[in-house]
């Protein structure tokens, strides 16, 4: 029961959500993972492989994040994740390189792999910066002091322009995740990991399950395309699954 005061806002909302369904552009595909050799990595891995993927589609790395829950520590709660740039920029390059031998690739992806690893950890720790500088700037309004000088700084505002928010969920139905971009020339990547007991238990055909991806894009920027990044995120894919087949991270 909407009242006469409150349906124009309503209807405003609902004009100002359509358009911004109307100007979000989607891409999907499904691939088949990277078999056994990503082992329990598999998360992992696929961070460094959109940061590598980013890195084909627009030649550099961008401000990434993905939120992770902190129910171990402050439940109801989120931290964001960043993965570790100069590993995963090391790892673009060298896969680019027709000359780099797979063991130093697969050395570059563990080293890459690890380290995502290591922040995740520290971030479901409750050891993340992002909260913590995101607390302080909120003592200084509510406080009314001047802002630290840290988010000033114009490197600041360029870190926390998250170019890439991406989410990996575990769906026993196999679901597809859409996340939206952040911001105006930003991509979200949904990633859904599919055992294959949960694509289809009562189909009786073999069924190795694998991963489903939702790439988005405001269709008003020009310079973003789902599809091109799609197309880059599973061209990276199909690589390191080549890599790392009879291979293992573990």
């Amino acid at each position: 029961s909407v009242g006469p005061e409150i349906a124009p806002e309503v209807e405003r909302a609902k004009r100002h959500l359509d358009s911004l369904a109307a100007d979000v552009e989607v891409h999907c595909f499904e691939h088949d993972g990277f078999g056994e050799g990503a082992g329990p990595r598999c998360e992992a891995v696929v961070q460094v492989a959109l940061q590598v993927a980013f890195y084909r589609a627009h030649g550099s790395l961008c401000a990434t994040c993905e939120p992770l829950s902190l129910r171990q520590v402050l439940p109801g709660c989120t931290d964001l994740l960043r993965p570790p740039g100069p590993p995963c920029l090391a790892l673009a390059r060298a896969l680019d390189d027709p000359d780099a031998q797979p063991e130093l690739l697969l050395v570059l992806l563990r080293e890459a792999v690890e380290a995502q690893e290591s922040h995740a950890q520290e971030v479901l720790s409750g050891r993340g910066p992002e909260r913590h500088l995101q607390r302080l700037r909120e003592a200084a309004l509510e406080a009314r002091e001047p802002l630290p000088e840290i988010f000033l700084d114009p490197g600041y505002a360029q870190a926390t322009h998250f170019r890439l928010c991406t989410l990996q969920v575990r769906s026993r139905e196999g679901s597809w995740l859409l996340r939206g971009p952040l911001v105006p020339d930003g991509y979200g990547v949904g990633v859904g990991h599919v055992s294959p007991a949960q694509v289809n238990p009562k189909d009786p055909s073999p069924n190795r399950g694998g991963l489903r991806v939702a790439v988005t894009a405001f269709t008003c920027c020009s310079s973003t395309d789902p599809a091109h990044l799609g197309g880059a995120i599973s061209g990276v894919f199909d690589r390191l699954g080549a890599l790392l087949r009879g291979r293992s991270l573990t």
